[in-house]
């Protein structure tokens, strides 16, 4: 038995190494939602056209398909959970979605991803009302109750009380079940827990204290995913999906150290995608590479600002800067972009994924690198990274001075030398300026002249309270810039306050 287990636990590690290697490699998300379309019902092949085939034709390794949308329904009413528990048929074309997905994955891997909480039903998705078994059997088992349905964008409540508490030994009993269910039905390269779709688990003060407990749960996927492994022969791969940083992670309860230290995980998703150009993932990279574990940090591509091409290569670039070994792409069939129909990009919205499988293609490409903006986070704060807009420069000359982190993963200077860099304009969105205010803006220490010719068009931020500087490329650095603003002269009639709301650096190439 032990020579067993060494040399499954060689294969595992062999796989993940395998797949670290593939810089650059990209994991698409899909939520599954499609399952429940007229081409879903029409069979296997028109349910595969609509996201899988698009997903092969530009070569992307690695689909996490989610398996457990756990309050999802049809329009027959066949609820996702149904289909997976009790085998009742997703309608009389398929049966069973999955091993459609994983037959016709063709070369692409297929992991089965598993919302450890998703609480959609909060807030009335689909039939306003709850509908998994074990939250209407036990609703005491919930982290809140009905009274707290509302508005979630003012009250987070409103999206957690539906959200099981893994403090019940039957709660974390369930998600093992659909782990070994997944595992051992289904032809998948992995299993991926998703601890963002929804991050919380525990009542509150109590994630410290639970976290052992979260721990636990993970040691005994590890343990199902071992068995299963040895029963047939090929090594099945464990990832996760955690809050941006160590610290972060710890504040919802998850332990994702000692889920490393232990060798519990093979791949590690990181992060909710909402604060992509900014968020230090550099530090779970690290500790990712420290355990030979590969790190996928998310891009979150429904955002609006992520309509444009250059606004995904510039979130991009600043994850490669990272030394992450890839990224994942959570909700890119729901970008801001041409679309056959719901959830269906057109075809040629999917050619930018093949420059983002690449650090060295997509160096070549025009940029937009931005800080983001605590809206952009709304109830997901709780397990992001903080946000720096907007910020306050109050409301007379020299008043305030603010000063914002600026992340940029191309070398401009470098570009210049080259005689590739076209130009570098900061756009910066300011509400309350009035006629005659003057800004005064630097980038590390340098003050930047103004300009009323932007490198680019693009649909992010307010056009209407936006400004230009030029940016020389010499004072921008690789990495972590300092931005500063303030108000330099003001108008003796202007008495707003002025807000610094969005900021973005265009960069354009020849």
């Amino acid at each position: 038995m032990a020579d067993s287990s060494t040399k499954l636990l060689t294969r595992r590690r062999d796989a993940r190494l395998k797949a670290a290697q593939t810089r650059g490699r990209l994991i698409v998300d899909d939520d599954g939602d499609l399952v429940f379309t007229e081409a879903a019902e029409a069979g296997p092949e028109p349910f595969l056209e609509q996201r899988l085939y698009p997903l092969d034709a530009v070569d992307v390794g690695s689909v996490a398909w989610c398996i457990m949308w756990g309050i999802a329904v049809g329009k027959g009413r066949t609820s996702y959970w149904q289909t997976q528990q009790l085998d009742v048929p997703l309608n009389p074309a398929i049966a069973d979605p999955t091993p459609v997905m994983t037959d016709g994955a063709l070369g692409m891997e297929i992991f089965a991803s598993i919302r450890m909480n998703d609480t959609h039903d909060a807030f009335g998705k689909p039939h306003g009302r709850l509908d998994y078994p074990l939250k209407l059997e036990h609703p005491e088992w919930l982290l809140g109750d009905e009274s707290r349905r509302g508005d979630f964008s003012t009250a987070p409540e409103a999206l957690m009380w539906s959200g099981l508490d893994f403090e019940i030994p039957q709660v974390r009993e369930d998600r093992l079940r659909w782990i070994r269910r997944s595992a051992e039905r289904y032809d998948v390269h992995g299993v991926d827990l998703n601890f963002f779709r929804m991050p919380w688990f525990f009542r509150r003060g109590r994630e410290a204290d639970c976290a052992p407990l979260m721990t636990d749960l993970v040691r005994s996927a590890r343990r199902i995913l071992d068995a299963v492994s040895e029963r047939k022969g090929t090594p099945l791969l464990l990832g996760v999906r955690v809050p941006g940083t160590i610290e972060i992670c710890a504040r919802v309860g998850i332990d994702v150290e000692t889920w490393l230290r232990e060798d519990l995980v093979d791949r590690l998703l990181v992060g909710g995608g909402y604060d992509p150009y900014t968020s230090p993932y550099e530090e779970l990279v690290r500790l990712g590479h420290d355990h030979e574990v590969p790190v996928y940090p998310c891009i979150n591509c429904g955002l609006p600002e992520l309509g444009s091409d250059a606004a995904f290569r510039g979130a991009a670039s600043n994850i490669y800067w990272t030394g992450a070994d890839g990224i994942y792409l959570w909700n890119y069939q729901y970008r801001n972009a041409p679309r056959i129909g719901y959830g269906r990009p057109q075809p040629a919205v999917y050619e930018l994924l093949r420059e983002l499988a690449s650090p060295q293609v997509i160096a070549r490409g025009d940029k937009l690198f931005g800080v983001e903006n605590v809206a952009r986070v709304g109830p997901y704060a709780i397990a992001s990274h903080p946000t720096q807009l907007p910020v306050d420069l109050g409301s007379r000359a020299l008043q305030v001075v603010r000063s914002v982190r600026l992340r940029v993963g191309d070398d401009l200077g470098a570009a210049a030398r080259e005689g590739r860099l076209d130009r570098a304009v900061l756009a910066l969105d300011l509400d309350g300026v009035r006629p005659g205010d003057s800004i005064a803006v630097q980038v590390n220490g340098s003050r930047l002249p103004r300009t009323d010719t932007p490198a680019m068009t693009w649909n992010g931020g307010d056009a209407l309270a936006r400004m230009h500087w030029d940016v020389p490329a010499d004072v921008v650095r690789p990495g972590d810039n300092t931005l500063t603003v303030w108000i330099d002269g003001r108008s003796p009639q202007a008495r707003d306050t002025v807000t610094l709301s969005e900021a973005w650096l265009q960069v354009t190439y020849r």
